[in-house]
């Protein structure tokens, strides 16, 4: 028995029946500009902003209290350009990250004004700057509060009673916590601007859960019960 295969000959295309890649070709469409972004209506109301608008919106919190507004110090461009030098001329825009962290620690979040300081230093545009803040949830774009709370809700820490844990330091420091938006507004303040609370990710210590962040300061098996001795521990 022979074991040649027979191969079928390969078909002649019918280009009559193309023409449909003729006739439905997309169409070109007019599309309009981006308008620019109008700042006065984060400030003072107006129409629905745009998301664009949303997403670089710094709604004023109780915390405002103590953070100093934003400003451009001779010392704040003295370390942004020491920041910069690091970086080879046509890649400056890689400064982005050091220049964000260098006016939250100065000013406590990111700002409308600073995102635009930012991209001026960089010579990109501002929404290069937006796409940053708001991708790493290290970057606020608002004023927390004097001491703030970063729980881990991970699995470890939330079997250990981390979602009890916020719930007792809301009740505790009247924080409202009912609009919090995980992603796109994270922290809650209270009213007296000195507490803020918001979920994190893993902070890597799942043997000793639950455990939260209080501005820098680690601390480990942070039960609910020990809500109120954590909170007092920075009254003073």
């Amino acid at each position: 028995m022979s074991s040649k295969i027979e191969v079928p000959s390969p078909r002649a295309i019918n280009r009559k029946r193309l023409e449909y890649i003729r006739l439905y070709s997309p169409v070109k469409v007019d599309v309009p500009k981006a308008r620019p972004i109008d700042r006065s209506l984060l400030k003072y109301g107006g129409s629905e902003p745009s998301v664009l608008e949303k997403n670089i919106h710094s709604p004023v919190t109780p915390g405002a209290i103590n953070f100093p507004p934003f400003k451009v110090t001779p010392e704040l461009e003295q370390k942004a350009d020491q920041r910069i030098d690091h970086y080879p001329a046509d890649q400056r825009r890689s400064a982005v990250l050091p220049l964000l962290h260098e006016v939250q620690h100065h000013f406590g979040f990111i700002s409308p004004e600073s995102i635009d300081w930012v991209a001026g230093k960089l010579d990109i545009a501002p929404i290069k700057v937006v796409e940053v803040v708001t991708f790493y949830p290290g970057f606020r774009q608002k004023a927390p509060g004097k001491y703030h709370f970063r729980v881990c809700r991970t699995l470890s820490c939330a079997m250990g009673g981390s979602y009890e844990l916020m719930a007792k330091l809301c009740e505790i420091t009247g924080i409202d916590r009912s609009g919090a938006d995980s992603h796109k507004d994270p922290i809650s303040v209270s009213p007296c601007g000195n507490y803020s609370v918001e979920y994190a990710e893993c902070l890597a210590s799942c043997g000793t859960a639950p455990v939260c962040l209080v501005n820098d300061d680690f601390h480990e098996d942070v039960t609910a019960d020990k809500a109120k001795d954590l909170i007092t521990q920075y009254n003073g």
